[in-house]
């Protein structure tokens, strides 16, 4: 892979290769700048000489593609990044709500409506006509919320695009054209090709009151497992939010209480067999919504870039004869109205995977009970560990080391990723998603066998999407 370098005085030079910086760095001519993307700094003069390029931004809800061009069409430097799962997110934040609703209920006493009176009554120092200090003042219903503001987990995946490109464009010498993808979608028609004109106002639950009134009528108040008409009738959500389901008619239907049962949400039952059928929805639009909020924020952050469209690219791709891939995809909007047909590609890709920076559930949900010794105080035990101390001997000496969460760890020659602790031991995977393991037995390693190499902290370099899951 290429390697970013940065001169004595903090100048852009071009890239250098790895074994380049491999060999300035034994030698000591430069030392480590960051490790994300991977940059040296020069400990001696040197010219500052530069070539025109371009840089490619693949945008997108999962990954982000990058891509450095020189002028000539030779590839550079090609980089996926991974972002967090947003349903992964989005279950934490639910278990984290839980818990502190639950926390709330068990030490207050009392709380506050959650209506909002019309007026409120405030210490004033100058007093009224009649010498009151304490006035009624009205309460205004605005919103607290700036104009802009977004959802934090689409903040966070909006934040990272810009960060990405910000951070690239100032380790590329000056001169290099930045080029992105945007994407624009029609939710509307995604969801139905057909849709033109008025047809945008008038949907499926056009002219009922609601939505559960619209789907008991389209089923003629008639349960779709038993056909029993009338009676107690539920509405039924065929998917579950966490697959990717809203409230769309589609994905609801008519029961009857009696079929609305347990037995039934189990595997072998009715609604779990229509659950299974219906998981090919399972990514919704969630994307295309969030990709329709990014463009708007990277057109006014970067005015300068030229901007481009997915059947653009595509096109672009074929002509120069590339495979499919996030970074593939780059290398053609780097060279977007350039005029360049060929290109020189023999850099690897380099894989970036977010993951959680620490597991900060600190203790059990519920209390467990399945025990010797009775658990009469519903004490809960520790849950996640962030980080392990072992002491081991070497030189004859006590030496004390600490491995910590998605830590970048050596085991017999093979290299891979501290993914959780069980007591003094962890579980290491490599690049492949695989365990690291002395016994065939036992998956847990002893730290003490482990060689530290560095510490990752948010973005691992090489790993796949599973490793950095939740």
């Amino acid at each position: 892979m290429s390697v970013f370098v940065v001169g004595l005085n903090g100048c852009r030079l071009m890239p250098t290769s790895e074994r380049k910086a491999r060999l300035l760095l034994k030698q000591g001519k430069a030392f480590v700048e960051q490790k994300v993307p991977f940059t040296i700094r020069l400990n001696y003069k040197t010219g500052s000489t530069t070539q025109l390029g371009y840089l490619g931004i693949d945008t997108g809800s999962q990954h982000i593609g990058v891509s450095v061009v020189r002028e000539d069409g030779t590839v550079l430097h090609k980089e996926e990044i991974g972002l967090r799962d947003s349903m992964s997110k989005r279950k934490l934040l639910e278990a984290k709500a839980s818990l502190r609703r639950g926390r709330r209920y068990r030490k207050t006493r009392y709380r506050h409506p959650k209506w909002r009176p019309k007026t409120k009554r405030v210490y004033c120092e100058v007093p009224d006509r009649k010498g009151r200090h304490w006035q009624k003042k009205k309460i205004t219903f605005t919103s607290k919320r700036p104009k802009g503001w977004l959802p934090p987990s689409l903040q966070s995946k909006t934040d990272h695009h810009i960060r990405w490109i910000k951070k690239l464009q100032d380790l590329l010498p000056e001169g290099y054209r930045l080029s992105i993808e945007l994407g624009r979608f029609d939710p509307a028609r995604m969801k139905n090709p057909e849709i033109h004109g008025d047809l945008y106002q008038k949907g499926p639950q056009y002219d009922y009151e609601n939505v559960r009134a619209y789907v008991l009528d389209r089923d003629r108040y008639t349960c779709q497992i038993c056909k029993k008409k009338g009676g107690k009738l539920h509405v039924h959500h065929i998917l579950y939010r966490s697959h990717g389901a809203t409230d769309d008619p589609q994905y609801m239907v008519t029961v009857c209480s009696d079929c609305h049962s347990a037995q039934n949400h189990l595997p072998g039952g009715i609604l779990y067999q229509w659950m299974q059928e219906q998981k090919r929805f399972s990514r919704g639009l969630r994307d295309a919504t969030f990709m329709n909020i990014l463009r708007k924020r990277l057109i006014r952050a970067f005015p300068e870039a030229v901007f481009t469209y997915g059947n653009v690219t595509k096109v672009d791709r074929e002509k120069l004869k590339l495979p499919k891939s996030h970074g593939n995809d780059a290398t053609a909007i780097a060279l977007v109205k350039t005029g360049i047909t060929a290109v020189k590609d023999k850099e690897s890709v380099i894989c970036i995977q977010q993951v959680r920076r620490k597991k900060r559930s600190l203790h059990e949900e519920t209390p467990r009970k399945g025990r010797k010794e009775p658990n009469r105080t519903a004490a809960r035990n520790n849950k996640n560990t962030k980080a392990v101390t072992v002491t081991k001997r070497q030189n004859k000496k006590k030496v004390s080391m600490t491995g910590c969460l998605f830590d970048r760890v050596e085991l017999n020659g093979k290299k891979g990723w501290i993914s959780g602790f069980t007591g003094k031991s962890c579980y290491v995977k490599d690049a492949d998603d695989q365990y690291l393991s002395t016994s065939p037995k036992y998956k847990q390693v002893s730290l003490s066998k482990l060689r530290i190499l560095h510490h990752c902290g948010n973005w691992i370099i090489g790993a796949k999407k599973t490793l950095g899951k939740g």
